[in-house]
């Protein structure tokens, strides 16, 4: 259970805020997104924040980074986060069951993709215990995110370690921008039953709040095996709040925090006891729950100078069969903009982070209790080497964390606007993955069988951490061309070739308790590539926008792993092509129809009964949705939508940990959205 403290405060903030939004009046919410009735030329120009730590315009962005707004999000009908990260070229996005994902970027999937760092406002969500993100607790209300900003690509000269192959950074609106109130409720044979509210309100004379709640059901899918239940049905709830004020010119700040509590079922196989060496089925319920406070202030000081304090406060609990992790981080972070001259930008900072961890150990889990902390600091240059034509970028960031020690995350960048409408940008950086508490100390049972010369008469054999295990290393070079050719058409293409060094494997080694296959940095090669994304508004009342990327990954383990298996399954975990179209259709002033095809080409995974066997071939597969949006006024919206609508049930990943291959089936649902 959450500690009763953590629910204390957090309940005892939302309360007030409460009241202080039901005092005041509150001002219509027409659902407008200013994204809708924008020309391309517009759309190249959105605002982001990602790239470069501060506000620039899309086209200016020394980077291959893809904009999913909220009106892509509404028209695509998703109900999840990782389901519309989709929509953005270069990342593979596979559905592992109701509640796990594999989304990744550049390869290396897997449902702990450990190389892809996930940012919600800008606070990391990244786990401490395995890496990666546990997608099912990132449920925050769709239609309180402004816009995703996706960078395919390492970000750690800015946003630190872990940020190898890309940033994603989820970022929602500000309370002023949704004001009134909004009532969500949807059922179908997939999406069970779905609900959400939301009131916005101005509770002083610069201050504005909101609050949201969301509860949503989602039926299980089928085993690919036996075609019998999956047993994977999940219960996401979530509620928070966000206030936002302007005390005075140049002056602004954020508080924000959510509460969430999931609940869901899944069938752990196999399932190792220590009576046993024959594997077990085990249907397992998941409880995750936690919650997080942040506090931002930022301040013009003139003349090109800025100053920006970020705080939050982060609290993480899952109780499943295998593990059981608890997580208290606390992270500082602030930094400086100023100006040197007419032609150079200088972005600095500075940042802390604490991270509690504790574990009840299991028989296939165990991780140590830990206390960690990081300090980093970085600096960034922006010149203008010609006005308003040629641009350089040089920088780095400086990490002393307890895992590896220091390390260094250099960048170089050169952004070239020759003529309007055309813009050309390279790149060299370094980032770097740095380990997480399972690869230096924990340890996981992935099978077992008889053994009479041992203890017991069975052997165990186990992934074992490695406290010598160092950093995993990318040297990353890139390229890219961005080019609005009409008013109404634009295209962007990035290139990439990425460096590999001391990469992640598994050695085996005999001991007297079985087989421990020990995490080594022995794999190393190189990931080559391109992404295009090309959008083009035909008429008033037709659109399209279609993605393709292309990846070739080529690695080789060290003579002393003494196999090529593992380079082979990372190979083959990410498809080689993927191609996205989605189409708009303004079939009448209140009737839209959008469409969504995607193509994922074959790949292969890992069964999670024979971890070290042989990869696992996995057809590549189509998935179309679709779905009707009728909107009689400016407050009301109905969708009937359709998921997955070519198959009856298809397996897009074979999960490398205790979650047994499954199908992902057909749906069909409804919604209804009522603002006011």
């Amino acid at each position: 259970m959450m500690r009763a403290g953590h629910t204390s405060k957090f309940a005892r903030v939302l309360s007030v805020l409460c009241v202080g939004l039901a005092s005041q009046a509150h001002a219509a919410d027409t659902g407008k997104n200013e994204y809708l009735d924008m020309d391309i030329g517009q759309l190249m120009n959105i605002t982001v924040t990602s790239v470069a730590k501060k506000a620039q315009p899309l086209s200016d962005a020394a980077a291959a980074v893809f904009v999913i707004t909220q009106e892509d999000i509404r028209r695509s009908g998703v109900t999840t986060i990782p389901d519309a990260l989709a929509m953005a070229p270069g990342l593979q996005v596979a559905k592992i069951s109701a509640s796990k994902w594999s989304v990744s970027s550049r390869g290396f999937a897997g449902f702990t993709s450990n190389k892809l760092l996930v940012l919600m406002d800008g606070r990391s969500v990244y786990s401490p215990a395995y890496g990666g993100t546990f997608w099912d607790t990132q449920n925050t209300l769709l239609e309180d995110i402004d816009r995703i900003e996706v960078i395919r690509g390492p970000g750690g000269t800015l946003w630190g370690a872990n940020a190898v192959n890309g940033v994603i950074n989820i970022i929602t609106k500000k309370a002023e921008d949704t004001q009134g109130g909004l009532v969500r409720v949807g059922a179908g044979t997939q999406e069970t039953f779905s609900s959400a509210a939301r009131y916005g309100s101005k509770i002083g004379e610069t201050t504005y709040g909101r609050l949201y709640l969301t509860y949503d059901d989602h039926a299980s899918n089928i085993l690919k095996e036996t075609g019998t239940d999956a047993d994977d049905d999940w219960q996401p709830a979530q509620g928070g709040f966000r206030m936002d004020g302007k005390p005075g010119t140049g002056k602004e700040w954020t508080l924000q925090g959510d509460l969430y509590e999931n609940s869901g079922n899944q069938l752990v196989f196999p399932y190792w006891t220590s009576e046993s060496f024959l594997p077990s089925a085990l249907f397992d319920e998941i409880d995750s729950k936690g919650g997080n406070l942040l506090g931002r202030w930022h301040q013009e000081l003139g003349n090109g100078r800025a100053l920006t304090f970020k705080a939050y406060y982060d609290y993480v609990q899952r109780d499943e069969a295998i593990y059981r992790i608890e997580f208290d981080t606390i992270d500082l972070d602030l930094q400086y903009e100023t100006k040197l001259g007419q032609r150079q930008a200088l972005t600095m900072g500075a940042g802390y982070r604490s991270v509690q961890g504790s574990f009840e150990p299991t028989f296939q889990v165990f991780l140590p209790d830990r206390n960690d902390s990081l300090y980093s600091a970085f600096l960034q240059d922006e010149i203008n080497l010609l006005a308003d034509r040629l641009w350089l970028t040089l920088g780095s960031k400086y990490e002393q964390n307890d895992y590896t020690g220091k390390e260094w995350q250099p960048s170089a960048k050169l952004l070239w606007k020759p003529v309007e409408h055309h813009s050309y940008w390279v790149s060299a950086s370094r980032a770097v993955r740095t380990p997480a508490i399972l690869d230096q100390y924990g340890r996981v049972a992935i099978a077992r069988f008889p053994q009479p010369y041992l203890a017991g008469g069975i052997g165990t054999v186990a992934l074992v951490g490695n406290p010598q295990f160092d950093s995993e290393i990318v040297n990353a070079y890139e390229a890219g061309y961005r080019w609005q050719a009409t008013e109404n058409l634009s295209f962007d293409l990035a290139l990439f070739y990425n460096d590999y060094d001391e990469i992640y494997t598994v050695m085996p080694s005999a001991t007297t308790a079985g087989v421990d296959n020990t995490f080594v940095n022995a794999q190393q090669g190189s990931g080559r590539g391109f992404e295009l994304a090309a959008d083009w508004k035909a008429t008033s009342w037709l659109s399209f926008v279609l993605t393709y990327s292309y990846l070739e990954l080529d690695l080789t383990s060290d003579a002393l792993v003494g196999s090529q298996t593992g380079s082979e399954l990372v190979e083959g975990s990410s498809p080689q092509h993927q191609a996205s179209l989605r189409s708009s259709i303004a079939l009448a002033p209140d009737w839209r129809l959008n469409l969504w095809l995607r193509y994922v080409d074959d790949i292969s995974g890992r069964n999670s009964a024979d971890l070290l066997g042989a990869a696992v071939p996995l057809d590549a597969y189509c998935l179309f949705d679709a779905n009707l949006i009728w909107t009689p006024n400016k407050n009301l919206e109905v969708m009937l939508a359709g998921q997955n609508l070519t198959n009856s049930g298809q397996l897009h990943y074979l999960s490398e940990y205790s979650t047994p291959a499954t199908e992902i089936e057909r749906g069909v649902y409804g919604k209804v959205t009522w603002r006011f």
